[in-house]
């Protein structure tokens, strides 16, 4: 425990620093100004978890983190920075069921009105394909499923399956937010699978068009000022 504290310890510090480098730049804000009293979940792919964490920095989130210990720095991390811990994961539940036990507590986070943040391909993958779990859970708290993209200018990128990206010192980080999907209609029934596969394919692909924008801005000379 004390040997993992210290770890932590050293990553928050590491982050800190780094994220004193970076500049910021935030596309279409007005789409969370309107939703301001309305519940909703950013959705975001797990390789950009660190850059999205940062970014809504003083601006807490309910966050789900794989209960592994692989996890445990980062979600150290994520609790320093001011956002809640919900440790669960949709794989190797157990017999307390862990990852049930943790969508439960995020749908009742979501119901009191928090803002919640998910990776939407976490936390084994595969990468870039929406799991139904953020579908579920909005339909049950009533809430808004915000697209949440990320561009870098410059980044380090890990050999690990979901890609994960550390944005190198004095990056530039643009931060798009895609239209609301609204997955609370009532006609909407997941005992229809179509339904759920259209649903996964238009969140998926806001994402990605959302993240397009943001490369596409980036090859702009003297767009990020």
């Amino acid at each position: 425990m004390f040997i993992n504290n210290v770890i932590s310890t050293l990553i928050f510090a590491f982050v800190r620093l780094l994220n004193l480098t970076y500049r910021y730049r935030y596309d279409r804000n007005e789409v969370m100004l309107n939703l301001k009293n309305k519940k909703i979940i950013l959705a975001i792919w797990h390789q950009n978890l660190l850059a999205g964490i940062l970014a809504q920095t003083g601006n807490p989130h309910i966050v789900i983190i794989s209960k592994s210990k692989d996890a445990d720095p980062v979600a150290r991390v994520c609790k320093k920075l001011g956002h809640i811990m919900v440790r669960g994961s949709s794989r190797k539940l157990g017999a307390n069921k862990g990852g049930k036990l943790a969508k439960d507590e995020m749908i009742e986070f979501l119901k009191k009105g928090f803002p919640g943040a998910i990776t939407v391909d976490g936390p084994k993958g595969p990468a870039f394909k929406v799991k139904p779990g953020i579908i579920d859970m909005a339909k049950k708290a009533n809430a808004l499923i915000i697209p949440y993209a990320i561009g870098l200018s410059s980044f380090w990128q890990f050999k690990s399956w979901d890609q994960f990206r550390l944005p190198k010192p004095f990056s530039k980080i643009l931060i798009s937010y895609g239209d609301p999907i609204d997955v609370c209609n009532e006609n909407i029934t997941f005992a229809d699978f179509q339904v759920l596969v259209e649903l996964k394919l238009k969140l998926q692909a806001e994402i990605v068009n959302r993240e397009i924008f943001c490369w596409k801005k980036f090859s702009k000379l003297n767009w990020f000022r």
